[in-house]
């Protein structure tokens, strides 16, 4: 997350939300995982457009996979507001990341981990 390349960055945020998709609660460093998402919240609209996403989906997935944090993500989506970025010609939208995990948090399965994730 630290590189100065996009990409490189991109995949930082992709692999911290794919952990925190996999490791129980109890595994992961959460005083760290909400320095990470009040990072997040400072930086995300001054990053190039891939970086953006990666953090959005990292917001996302720290809300709806690690109980504990679901509250403080939904706030801190709200603060961060609509994220923006360039698609090309595609349909393509990034998510609101507080509408998203009030979405899942109606199916009810906030916290529950996946037990695999692609890259």
């Amino acid at each position: 997350i630290e590189s100065a390349k996009p990409l490189v960055a991109t995949a930082g945020w992709v692999t911290l939300s794919c952990l925190v998709a996999l490791k129980d609660d109890d595994d992961l460093d959460l005083p760290e995982l909400k320095r990470l998402l009040q990072r997040v919240q400072k930086t995300i609209h001054q990053s190039p457009d891939a970086v953006r996403y990666g953090m959005n989906d990292f917001v996302i997935a720290a809300g709806s996979y690690v109980k504990s944090l679901t509250d403080f993500a939904i706030s801190l989506g709200e603060k961060i507001g609509p994220v923006a970025g360039e698609h090309g010609k595609t349909g393509c939208k990034v998510p609101s990341a507080p509408d998203y995990i009030r979405k899942v948090q109606q199916r009810g399965t906030i916290g529950k981990k996946r037990k695999t994730v692609k890259c």
